[in-house]
């Protein structure tokens, strides 16, 4: 190999390295921007699994609270069924003494 091309074969080299070097400080660069995005996107996620942790228990008690109205209601229509047959049976005991009285002491329509 002559110095000629030698010298060429240096220079080629050299200027490989500088555009590797280059090539490497880019390359840092963007790793380190994409460091900063993900640190940025993670706080972003960690903050919305807060939210979302936080609203799943609020649903969370809303709906426990609305399984303790459901069965306070469903125990006040019992209580109300009961009271309605009471009074369907007083109802009907006031319908007979009525009939009984209307219709007379033989039970026959009055003239």
């Amino acid at each position: 190999m002559t110095p000629d091309e030698m010298d060429k074969k240096i220079e080629f080299i050299l200027q490989m390295q500088t555009q590797f070097e280059a090539n490497l400080a880019r390359s840092e660069a963007n790793i380190n921007s994409l460091r900063v995005s993900v640190a940025e996107l993670a706080g972003v996620v960690r903050d919305s699994i807060k939210m979302s942790d936080d609203r799943f228990t609020r649903l969370d008690d809303r709906m426990k609270d609305l399984a303790e109205a459901q069965k306070a209601t469903s125990e006040r229509l019992g209580e109300l069924a009961g009271a309605q047959r009471a009074t369907d049976e007083r109802l009907n005991a006031l319908i007979n003494v009525t009939e009984r009285h209307i219709t007379g002491p033989d039970h026959a329509p009055r003239p």
